[in-house]
């Protein structure tokens, strides 16, 4: 029998509605610069920032990189000079500001921490953003630890990111561990990099095409409790 004593949780589509709060902070930097069909601008962005993290995610570029060229490259597809820098700081300022959480999350909380488990956050979010996330919604309360990419410098899937976790944590250990999220090419690769089960959130049913399989497998956050005390 499976005995989980660690959960060590993402954030960003899993517990934190980060689709929502990009949009909102998104729409209202197209309109501060006028562009005249913000979906299409929201499409290409999307485009744009899921090649860039993709590679950062494989150690191909920094962070710096993403936040320096994502809003030059997209301005520049529309025949606009920008300063992307400046771009990016103002789109941060709507972004620090998104609260949104998914339904279901903070009952899902406050049930394993009742039920005594030890949760840490892992996330390869920003770290400032991430503290006044978790700081706003209340949610860090539940949390023993939390780790960002940017703190340690390595970003899932990387195993280091999942040493620096476990050197905070002595009574971690593989067997009473698990990785629980969303992104299957850091959170479930990550888990499956570090010899870690994994519990793969796919709340909107999208199909598996990559090489990296879950141990498990939810669609609802409330479903989780019954799958951790396995």
């Amino acid at each position: 029998m499976i005995v989980y004593k660690h959960l060590i949780f993402d954030l960003d589509d899993t517990l934190l509605d980060f689709p929502k709060g990009e949009e909102v902070g998104l729409l209202n930097v197209f309109r501060d610069h006028e562009v005249p069909d913000v979906r299409q601008a929201f499409d290409k962005y999307q485009q744009i920032n899921r090649g860039l993290w993709s590679a950062y995610e494989r150690g191909e570029i920094s962070k710096d990189q993403i936040h320096n060229t994502r809003f030059a490259t997209l301005f520049d597809q529309f025949g606009r000079d920008v300063d992307g820098v400046a771009l990016e700081k103002e789109y941060r300022g709507y972004l620090n500001e998104n609260y949104y959480v998914l339904d279901g999350a903070e009952a899902l909380l406050q049930q394993l921490t009742k039920q005594g488990y030890k949760l840490i956050v892992g996330t390869n979010g920003e770290q400032h953003t991430q503290e006044q996330r978790m700081a706003h919604t209340g949610f860090m309360k539940y949390f023993d630890d939390m780790v960002t990419s940017d703190e340690i410098g390595h970003a899932k899937p990387a195993t280091e990111f999942f040493d620096a976790i476990f050197n905070k944590q002595p009574a971690m250990t593989r067997s009473n561990t698990i990785m629980i999220g969303d992104g299957l090419e850091s959170d479930i690769q990550g888990g499956n990099r570090y010899h870690l089960d994994t519990l793969w959130v796919n709340l909107h049913q999208v199909a598996n095409n990559t090489p990296y399989q879950a141990t498990y497998e939810v669609n609802q956050l409330d479903t989780i409790p019954d799958i951790v005390r396995r």
